[in-house]
Order: C-alpha cells, then sequence, then structure tokens
C-alpha cells in the first residue's frame, strides 16, 4: 500500500500538482483583491446572491440558465 501511494504521489508530482497547486493559490490571492472583486461581493447585499450568480453565469449558458426542456433531454 506505501509503495502504491508512494508511486502515485510521484506520478501527480512530475505532472506538476505542486505547481499548480502553487499557482492556483497564488491567483486566488492576486484575483480577490481587485476593485472588480470588492464590487463584486457588495453587489450581493444590493441584488442578492442568486441574482448576482445567475448573471455571472447566463454568458456561459451554465445548467441553471439553459431551457428546462434542454436540461431534461441531456439528463441533467
Amino acid at each position: 500500500m506505501a509503495l502504491n501511494k508512494l508511486l502515485i504521489n510521484q506520478t501527480f508530482e512530475n505532472m506538476g500538482l505542486r505547481t499548480t497547486q502553487l499557482l492556483g493559490t497564488f491567483f486566488d490571492g492576486v484575483t480577490r483583491h481587485t476593485e472588480e472583486a470588492y464590487q463584486w461581493v457588495e453587489s450581493f447585499s444590493e441584488k442578492g446572491f442568486r441574482e448576482v450568480i445567475r448573471e455571472r453565469d447566463a454568458p456561459h449558458a451554465d445548467y441553471g440558465e439553459r431551457p428546462r426542456e434542454e436540461r431534461e433531454k441531456k439528463g441533467d
């Protein structure tokens, strides 16, 4: 079991997992502390959570934005 875990961890290391995690944390921190991010957070109190998320997801035709018939066809 220990050897299998070592093998799997080494595989992920070779794929760049640690670097990906580091960059993900870095970019998350950078993008959270922008004027745009602060305005987005303020919009929750003005419009409400559901509306802000709907506006965010609408351009991408996210699950909740697709017509109900289309969601049912795809089995979502």
